[in-house]
Order: structure tokens, then C-alpha cells, then sequence
């Protein structure tokens, strides 16, 4: 690949630590890549001594097809490259805290931030929220301030803070929060910093083991890093030595969630020995959007030095860019969708040279500053001309017919009534499902009212696992009889099953936010407290461009904040409602983080309130993420007074000479077959994910294209409790200590733990904890004399194949035999059912994996069975590593072909009632 000066700059610089600018499409993963490739290369040290942290998952999955691929290239083998971190700052926290040679944190579980929220409001005194005093009259209250409150307790830990200055109330409401947490082994993502923080700077063994491992540190979007997480960075560099952070204040868009600009702005004064690179040349957009997007730009001030051109990988021609006005948001939205009409199938190159295809709905992106405010029009407009569309994140989702069916369900069955509020009849349930556009005849309709009616009967009076929320809600799917071809079958579009099925499993995610912190709670108690949640606090809950599905993106137009859509490109953006007071935003109204703590309390606290400038990054990542069509818009809102104005940033971006501000006479734009861009990502998959292929195809897609989830089981955590215990007899071991039975109460103190056994079932947590003690005695007589021929424990893998699949996992350990064959060996319990040749094909995995990781073939692969000892052994062949590869390259052609069909055998799939082969 050609490079730029600057980029072969920026990749080659590796002896000094290093500040890469780099402008919106400048190719930044790529030189990212292949600087990582270069030490390797240059430097001869092993991958682990490399630590990459990105700001999301996604952005890591990328960042490490893309060294795969070099590093094959250019040094011929990606051998041991799964050693080498590349993932958020939390989650190599998180690892840092549960693996050796620390274990508290390996029973905790990490909250999202909607299960954060619930579980605040759930203990609203013993988290400390109602407690939390504000700096005039007056506390928090719960429900209406939980939001804040947990802006508060991160602040609190992120921020660079004045304590003296924080009122004594709010501080000891934080600590109540604080060990709630502990309480219930949670961890929050802020928590997890914290932690690892306290454990980097005063943990000796951790910082001695970072200290001989880690030898380069890298941070990209480092503009977005909180005060928290610069000290981590700081602490890292401390032990590594060298460093590289990569950025653009001029996309910091998260300042109102603790991001701080002075972290890249200020970085050449804080380290040593800097030198800086700046990468300009925009690989991604027409030179019309470049120069606008950097006139538009510059006129934030205290800015690094930089200036972005475009290398015109895409043409321009009148028209391609506009800026437009109308009379209202339906004439808005109607020109929106006739754009796309117009568009849809127009010839397209992704990419100088490369072969063109047809765009597809996919290819057309609507962003807007807040989806929740301004996203109907467009979805009506959308909805006339049956344009598939889907909102991205959570935002919209309750207002899906769909989705609106499942939440009348949850009403009638609860009975719920506030005064406000009257509870649905079941003909308003029966009327619902009809307007959901499910496919769903007369007879399957009546069999779902006639279930429903059954249920209501028995929640007042039973706590039976069948009524749990996410039971009862595959239940009911299953007893309408729901499936894809039905609804394709009543529908023009034929994308219709796809965002129907999404849509139903983002439901299904909500169920599970909600029942993973009041699944105890009393089946009476449980249907009105998820009914008012359903009513009232829901759609506030999900953050705008919260909750995505795991794989599955459908051909469909993205509606989405602009927000969600950094790091993301489309051939088409649209970005309309440019009205004053939305966008740039107005601010924010009513109670804030300024009402509890004074704002002298946190360095640089203006962040946090949001300024002109912030919006003005926000409105320039927008912007650059077009490639050749780029149509910003606006229209008043006459029944509003503060939305009748058009946005500055419109006005701004109408004076330069690219943009258009009336629509050219209509062309003729030839238009060829639609085919969705072929994205050069990994797919990445746990063997806990892959494990479902296996099983049925169509299972792994309703859990992870749509996201549909399984019922909680009261005993769940039986099983990672022992596979805890014994990840650390076997580490203690390893590091010489002796292990015997009277370690066992020990080992049952640190890691037993079963989150959603209900208090109510003391036979199940007393013969659980019976089973835990017995299992884990029988292991240590039967194995001790075994304990001096470990070699690994946990063994993190990570293996790379052909067409970017990666499968991850854990090999719970490694050890010699006595003739020293090298033994990979799983461990089972008897509560996971996983068959025996389920788990042959995760050791074969896990075997393959081992020797991409270290270049050395283990010997034999292991089924250990915990109740009743013994062991399923077999030996590693070339055969079986060939015809592994071969298995798991035919899982990701037909993951990324959308070739899902069902297995035969259903009898154990918690799924099958939303299977579309299921028997009629």
C-alpha cells in the first residue's frame, strides 16, 4: 500500500512517544496497523508487549483485522498476535482485575448502564440517590433524577474533583452507592477504572508483571478520554516507557460525558520526548465535503495545528451537496424520502477502481442532533412508501407497532392502573397485534388472547418460573405462532420480517435489562413494576443510540444521533431539522449536576454544561461522515417558538461555494442492480456464541442478528462459580502454593455466588451449595498429585482465519500428563448441558487456537466432567485441525451470507417458539 509522507512518518516513528493528528477519513486504523506491524518487525518483541486501547469494541475489531492482515503480509505469520491487547480501557481493566494475580472481582458482573439506572431506583435510599441533598432546598427524587444521579457518581470518579468543595451529604450518598454496588458484586464501567487504578498503583505483583510484559502503549481517539482514564494511560506509560495516542480535538463529541479536549491538546507538555505527525488527507469523501467540512471547522478556536484535503476518492458534481429549506418537517420529510427513492440502485463506486454496485437502502444515513425530538416525519414518510428503516439504538423502538403490541400485552396482564392510566381490554391487545402488520391470522390471534387471559389468572396467586417476563415472552411469540415468512407473506416490503424480528428482539433486550435487577422480586410485584416502567421510564431510560443487536444490520436506511455515528460512512447522509435550539443544541433545561455539587468543585467544568463549540465538533463529525452525497436541511415548526429559526451552522455551511442551496434540474442517473457493500470487518466470535451455530443455525441468529435473549434461571452462576474456584487452584498452583480440601470453605466464600436465586428457595441454594463444596473436594483429592504439571490457566485465545473470522475464548487450562503429553482440558458441570460433541468442536477450536498463539500442536484435547469425575480424551491430529478450520470458515460463509436455517432437532432450544420451521 502507498503512503502518504506523514502517514510513513507516523508509522516508522517508534523510539520516541508519538501524537498522530489525524483528520475525519484520513486512514488512521490503517497507519495505526501498521505501525503496530513495524515494531513487531523492527523491534523483535513478542504481540503481548503491546497494549492498543480503542473507544468502543467495534473500532477494535476492526483495528485488529487490519494487523492480521498486515502482519501476514508483512511478516509472513499472525503466530501469537492473540496475546496482544487491542480493546477499550475497560475492558482491560476488567481483566486486569479478574485475572491473576488478583481474583475479587471474578463473581462480579458488569452493569450497563440501563441496569445501572434500574438498579439505582430499585434501592433509591440504599444507593444513596433520594439521599443526595441538592445545593439549594430539597433532595434527589427518585425515577425522575436517577439520570443525574448517575452522572453524579461518575463524576465524582472521573473528574479531576475538589472534595473539600462537594457538600458532605452528596459525598456520603456516592459511598452508599458505592458499597450497593459491592453489595449486589456489581461493577460499573467507572468502578472498573477505579479499581484498576487503585491495583496499578499499589498492587506490587500487578505492576511487576505489567512492567516485564508491557513494552508500547497506544491509545486511539485519545481526544475522548476522561481525567479517570488518563491517569490509567499515565500509570501505564509509567510502567511501558513508550507511547503513542492518536486523535482530533476537533472530534471531541463527548466533553457532556466527561471527555476533556485538553487531554490531546496539552499531551506534547505532559510527556517526554514528543514528536507529533499530522495526517490530513481525507481518503473517504468528494473534495465538495472536505473543504466544506473544513471551512466549517476552523472557525473553533484553540485548535492543533492541521489542515484536512481530500485525495477525491470520490467525484463531484453540482448538486451532490445541498443545502435546503422548507416550509415544514413533512415537506422535509418528503423530499427526504424522495431523495432516496431517486437514489436507491444509482450506479456507485466504494472506492476508486473498485466495481460498482447498485446503493442499496443501507447506503442512505438520516442524522439528526436528537432522533427522539425529530425522527416521526420521517419515519411516517418512510412508512408510506414502505422504505425499510431502521432506528438505530433504542430510539423509537416503543413507538414500532410492533413493539407497541408486546407493551399492551405487559399492560393487560398486569392489570396496571395509576389513576392516569387505564390498563388495556384484551380486544385492545387483539386490535394491536392486528395493527403490528405480524402476519397473524384470526385463529393465531385468539390462541395468544386465550394464553394471555390464562397467565393473568395466575400472576396474583403464583411465583411460577413460567411467568417470569422473558418466559412468558418467547412463550407468547411461540403460541401466535409468529415467523418471518408470515409476515413477509402481508407485507410489500420484503425487508419487513427483518426489522419486525429486530425490532422484537431489542424488546426482548428491555425485558432483560429489567428482570436482571428485579427478577427476585414477586411475580405480583414484578408485572405492575415492569408495566409502570414500560409506561413511563423506558424510552427515557436507553440513552439516544443505546442498544444495538449484536451482528445483524438489515437493508435498511439508518436512522440514528450523530452521535452513534461516529467512527461509521454511507454513501448518502442526510442531516435535515437544523433549527436553532436543536442544532446546534439549546442546552439542557431543568435540573442538572451543577444543582448538587458546585461547579468550582471540577476542573474545567464547562465541559460538562456543553458549549458552541462542542456542537460545532458534533456538526463536523456529521458532516465527514459522507462520501459523495451529503443533504443538510432544515424547516420551522411554526407551533414551537423556539423551533421557527434556522440553525447558524445551516447558514454557516450555505456561504461556501461547493454547497448548493436549490436543487439542480433533475437528471437522469443510471441505476443498476441494488447489491449491499461488502464490509471488510472481522466477525468476532466467543466459542460461547459460535456454540449456537453449532447447535442450529437459526438459533445463533435470533440471539445475535436480532438479539432475542433466554429465560434467566434461578441456578445460573453454579457454573461460573466453579469454573472461578478453580481457575484459582489452578494459578495458586502454578505459582507454587499448595492446595488442599480445607481451601475449599475459602474458595466457597470468594466465589460462590447465584445472582437470581430467589430468597424464598433455600433447598436450591442449600443442594447448589452442597454441590459446589462436593464438586470442588472431589477435584483436589482426585488431582492434587496433577497440580505440579500445570501450564496455563485461563489461557486466553485468539484465533484468526481466512475472510476475517476470529473466534475468542478461554482454555480453562493446560497441563502435562506424566508421559508429558500437553493436555487442553474444559471443565463441565453438571448444570451446563452442552452435549460432549458441542465441546469436542470448542477444543478443536481451542487446540488450533493454542497453536496459532504459541507455534507449539498440544497433544491431547479433554472433556473433564466435575460431578462425576473422569474425563472424555482424545488425541490432536492433523486432521482434526483441518477439518476444524474448514468447520468454522463454512460457519462464517454462512454468518455472513444470512444462510441461518434450523436444525432438526428442537427440544432443547429456548428458542424454538420464534423459529420460523417450528411444526404448525
Amino acid at each position: 500500500m502507498n503512503y502518504t509522507d506523514d502517514q510513513r512518518k507516523a508509522i516508522e516513528t517508534v523510539d520516541k512517544n508519538l501524537q498522530i493528528i489525524a483528520c475525519a477519513g484520513s486512514g488512521k486504523t490503517q497507519v495505526i496497523s501498521e505501525r503496530i506491524a513495524h515494531i513487531l518487525d523492527s523491534q523483535g518483541v513478542d504481540p503481548s508487549s503491546i497494549v492498543a486501547f480503542t473507544f468502543t469494541e467495534k473500532a477494535a475489531i476492526e483495528l485488529k483485522d487490519r494487523i492480521y492482515g498486515i502482519c501476514q503480509k508483512r511478516l509472513g505469520t499472525d503466530q501469537g498476535l492473540g496475546g496482544m491487547y487491542v480493546g477499550t480501557i475497560h475492558g482491560y481493566c476488567l481483566n486486569l482485575l479478574q485475572e491473576p494475580p488478583i481474583y475479587k472481582y471474578l463473581k462480579y458482573k458488569v452493569l450497563s448502564d440501563v441496569c445501572q439506572r434500574l438498579l439505582i431506583d430499585r434501592y433509591s435510599k440504599q444507593s444513596g440517590l433520594t439521599e443526595t441533598p441538592l445545593l439549594k432546598d430539597g433532595y434527589l427524587r427518585r425515577w425522575i433524577d436517577s439520570s443525574l444521579y448517575q452522572g453524579l457518581v461518575s463524576i465524582c470518579a472521573e473528574a479531576d474533583v475538589d472534595y473539600d468543595k462537594i457538600p458532605s451529604g452528596v459525598v456520603a450518598s456516592v459511598e452508599k452507592y458505592r458499597s450497593l454496588l459491592h453489595q449486589h458484586k456489581y461493577l460499573d464501567f467507572t468502578t472498573i477504572q477505579m479499581e484498576a487504578l487503585n491495583a496499578l498503583k499499589s498492587h506490587e505483583e500487578l505492576r511487576n508483571k505489567i512492567k516485564e510484559q508491557v513494552r508500547y502503549l497506544i491509545v486511539d481517539e485519545y481526544q475522548d478520554i476522561n481525567p479517570l482514564q488518563e491517569r490509567i494511560i499515565k500509570t501505564l506509560f509509567d510502567l511501558a516507557g513508550n507511547i503513542c495516542v492518536v486523535g482530533d480535538d476537533d472530534q471531541t463529541i463527548y466533553q457532556w460525558r466527561g471527555s476533556d479536549v485538553q487531554n490531546i491538546i496539552t499531551f506534547k507538555d505532559r510527556y517526554p520526548n514528543v514528536d507529533t505527525v499530522s495526517i490530513g488527507l481525507n481518503f473517504r469523501s468528494s473534495g465538495a465535503i472536505v473543504d466544506s467540512a473544513r471551512q466549517f471547522v476552523e472557525k473553533i478556536p484553540n485548535r492543533l495545528p492541521k489542515k484536512m484535503d481530500s485525495s477525491n476518492s470520490q467525484s463531484f458534481e453540482r448538486g451532490d451537496v445541498l443545502a435546503l429549506s422548507f416550509k415544514s418537517p413533512v415537506e422535509e420529510a418528503d423530499w427526504i424520502v424522495g431523495k432516496i427513492e431517486s437514489l436507491h440502485g444509482a450506479a456507485y463506486q466504494d472506492k476508486p477502481h473498485a466495481e460498482e454496485r447498485g446503493l442499496c437502502y443501507s447506503d442512505f444515513a438520516v442524522l439528526l442532533r436528537s432522533v427522539k425530538n425529530d425522527a416521526r416525519p420521517i419515519m411516517d414518510a418512510l412508512d408510506a412508501k414502505d422504505i425499510p428503516y431502521i432506528v438505530s439504538g433504542m430510539d423509537g423502538l416503543f413507538d414500532t407497532p410492533e413493539v407497541n403490541a408486546m407493551r399492551l400485552v405487559y399492560w393487560f396482564l398486569s392489570d396496571y392502573s395509576d389513576g392516569k392510566y387505564t390498563p388495556p381490554s384484551i380486544s385492545q391487545v387483539r386490535k394491536s397485534l392486528v395493527d403490528a402488520r405480524l402476519g397473524l391470522s384470526q385463529e393465531q390471534i385468539d390462541a395468544g388472547c386465550a394464553f394471555l387471559e390464562e397467565k393473568k389468572k395466575l400472576i396474583p396467586t403464583s411465583n411460577s418460573a413460567e411467568l417470569h417476563l422473558q418466559r412468558l415472552y418467547l412463550d407468547f411469540l411461540g403460541t401466535i405462532q409468529l415467523c418471518e415468512e408470515g409476515i413477509d407473506a402481508v407485507s410489500k416490503s420484503t425487508k419487513r420480517s427483518e426489522i419486525a424480528y429486530y425490532n422484537l428482539g431489542k424488546f426482548s433486550t428491555v425485558i432483560s435489562d429489567f428482570e436482571n435487577i428485579y427478577f427476585k422480586s414477586s411475580v405480583r410485584n414484578l408485572y405492575p413494576e415492569f408495566a409502570s416502567f414500560l409506561l413511563y421510564r423506558a424510552p427515557q431510560y436507553y440513552p439516544e443510540g443505546a442498544g444495538e443487536n449484536g451482528y445483524g444490520r438489515p437493508d435498511a436506511v439508518q436512522i440514528m444521533t450523530v452521535h452513534k455515528a461516529k467512527g461509521m460512512q454511507w454513501p448518502t447522509v442526510f442531516i435535515p431539522c437544523l433549527r436553532k435550539n436543536r442544532f446546534p443544541s439549546g442546552g439542557s433545561r431543568g435540573r442538572g449536576i451543577f444543582h448538587v455539587i458546585p461547579c468550582d468543585a471540577v476542573s474545567n467544568a464547562e465541559r460538562l454544561k456543553g458549549t458552541q463549540e462542542d456542537e460545532r465538533r458534533l456538526f463536523y463529525v456529521a458532516i465527514t461522515r459522507a462520501e459523495k452525497y451529503l443533504f443538510c436541511s432544515w424547516s420551522p415548526i411554526e407551533e414551537k417558538r423556539n423551533s421557527k429559526k434556522i440553525s447558524e451552522f445551516q447558514t454557516d455551511i450555505s456561504r461556501y461555494d461547493n454547497i448548493t442551496t436549490a436543487e439542480p434540474p433533475a437528471k437522469s442517473i443510471r441505476k443498476i442492480e441494488g447489491k449491499q457493500r461488502h464490509v471488510d470487518l472481522t466477525l468476532p466470535l466467543t466459542f460461547s456464541e459460535l456454540k449456537y451455530y453449532f447447535e442450529c443455525p437459526y438459533q445463533f441468529k435470533l440471539r445475535f442478528l436480532y438479539g432475542f435473549n433466554e429465560p434467566i434461571q434461578q441456578a445460573m452462576g453454579f457454573g461460573k462459580s466453579l469454573h472461578d474456584a478453580l481457575a484459582e487452584i489452578h494459578a495458586e498452583s502454578i505459582q507454587g502454593t499448595t492446595i488442599t480440601v480445607s481451601d475449599v470453605d475459602r474458595l466457597y466464600e470468594d466465589h460462590f455466588f447465584l445472582p437470581f436465586i430467589s430468597p424464598a428457595n433455600t433447598q436450591l441454594k442449600e443442594n447448589l451449595e452442597k454441590a459446589f463444596k462436593r464438586d470442588l473436594a472431589k477435584y483436589i483429592v482426585e488431582n492434587s498429585n496433577k497440580f505440579d504439571k500445570l501450564e496455563h490457566v485461563e489461557k486466553v485465545i485468539e484465533l484468526n482465519l481466512a475472510n476475517g473470522i476470529v473466534v475468542n475464548g478461554r482454555i480453562d487450562l493446560i497441563r502435562h500428563t506424566e508421559t508429558n503429553e500437553l493436555t487442553i482440558v474444559d471443565f463441565k458441570s453438571d448444570a451446563e448441558a452442552q452435549d460432549v460433541e458441542t465441546t469436542k468442536k470448542q477444543l478443536h477450536i481451542y487446540a488450533l487456537g493454542y497453536k496459532q498463539l504459541t507455534g507449539k500442536s498440544a497433544d491431547l484435547i479433554e472433556i473433564h466432567n466435575l460431578k462425576h469425575g473422569g474425563a472424555d480424551r482424545e488425541v490432536v491430529t492433523d486432521a482434526m485441525i483441518n477439518s476444524t478450520v474448514q468447520l468454522i470458515n463454512e460457519a462464517g460463509a454462512d454468518l455472513r451470507s444470512n444462510h441461518l436455517e434450523k436444525c432438526e432437532d428442537c427440544s432443547k432450544c429456548s428458542m424454538k417458539c420464534v423459529c420460523k420451521h417450528k411444526d404448525k
